[in-house]
């Protein structure tokens, strides 16, 4: 069971509901400690007074906002909690607006709302019913550990999410920012044609589910690997820029490969080759279904095999390099029909 990270009080208007912030998400990155190399010492950072080198108390810590030539305003914890916006622990509704409208590049986290207490669900309903009704969602503002938040909350089924947003200050212009911003040229209308092509032969429900965090998957079997005194398989290549030259016949190869040719077997990255079969031909699937056993196995197991055959040049292979090889391995060992 998730533990509140907040609570305080919802409002708009001059309707009040009790509520509890959990948090909407979790984080599944592997975790590593920092260890000196050829040793297992565990390396730890130290708060250090950088003149002297002594390591100081955490109760010694104060705030300096640097003025420049070594001089500083010095600020208590204290002093800041005594300016804290909000001490009433309130979201306070500003007003409505239709989500689309807000940029995605504002979001940066999100949470769930629930009412503290069964007398309080008529009017968090209320608040569900009537936001889901209209469109809208709300915007708010409310202090979390001693920082003021720009939100917006939006129903999703019978819950209330909370997501906190950048201020209008913190979003950067690109058009001040890149170093050489990009400047729109003309497109064929053949190139346009086939991209928009392109763009609706592989257009797809939005299903998070369908998406695995590969790289995630790589780092857990190269730690099984060197746990159990494996070769590391080195990782596919990442593919080379398409030039202007090369554009038109890339478009076509791509639109062949969504329609279902030969070339359409691997699933796009990120998706499970299940979700690929889906969008394919019945002759691409039932090649798929072919090389089922091998498209099931982590590259760490397509190398544990190709070991077992003995296949040359495997430890510089890629997952599809390995596939290939140890089918056209079983292809050739596999007895031939007698006459």
């Amino acid at each position: 069971m998730a533990r509140a990270t907040w609570t305080g009080a919802l409002t708009f208007g001059l309707v009040t509901v009790p509520v509890s912030m959990f948090s909407a998400t979790e984080d599944h990155t592997t975790r590593f400690r920092q260890i000196q190399r050829g040793t297992a010492d565990r390396v730890r950072i130290r708060r250090t007074n950088e003149r002297t080198g002594d390591e100081v108390p955490f109760n010694e810590i104060v705030k300096g906002y640097d003025l420049g030539d070594d001089q500083y305003v010095v600020i208590e914890p204290s002093e800041l909690d005594e300016i804290a916006p909000g001490r009433s622990r309130l979201i306070e509704v500003s007003g409505f607006v239709d989500l689309a409208a807000v940029d995605p590049v504002y979001f940066v986290s999100g949470y769930f709302l629930a009412p503290r207490g069964e007398e309080f669900t008529q009017v968090y309903s209320l608040l569900v019913e009537a936001l889901e009704e209209s469109g809208r969602a709300a915007v708010a503002t409310m202090v979390m550990r001693g920082r003021q938040y720009l939100t917006a909350i939006r129903p999703t089924g019978d819950v209330l999410e909370l997501h906190t947003l950048h201020w209008a200050d913190e979003v950067r212009d690109p058009a001040e920012e890149l170093p050489n911003p990009p400047v729109r040229t003309r497109v064929s209308a053949e190139q346009l044609s086939a991209a928009k092509q392109l763009i609706e032969a592989m257009s797809v429900e939005w299903t998070p589910t369908e998406y695995r965090d590969d790289y995630e998957d790589r780092v857990r079997e190269l730690i099984d690997a060197k746990r159990a005194g494996q070769e590391i398989v080195t990782a596919e290549a990442a593919p080379e820029a398409t030039n202007v030259i090369d554009l038109m016949e890339a478009l076509r190869r791509s639109l062949d490969r969504s329609a279902g040719a030969p070339a359409a077997e691997a699933a796009p990255a990120g998706r499970s080759k299940a979700t690929a079969a889906k969008r394919r031909s019945p002759k691409a699937v039932s090649t798929a279904r072919k090389k089922e056993d091998l498209g099931a196995l982590s590259k760490a197991e397509l190398y544990q095999r190709a070991a077992g055959l003995d296949l040359p040049g495997r430890s510089k292979m890629t997952r599809d390099q390995l596939e290939r090889a140890i089918a056209k391995a079983a292809s050739a060992n596999r007895p031939k029909a007698v006459a």
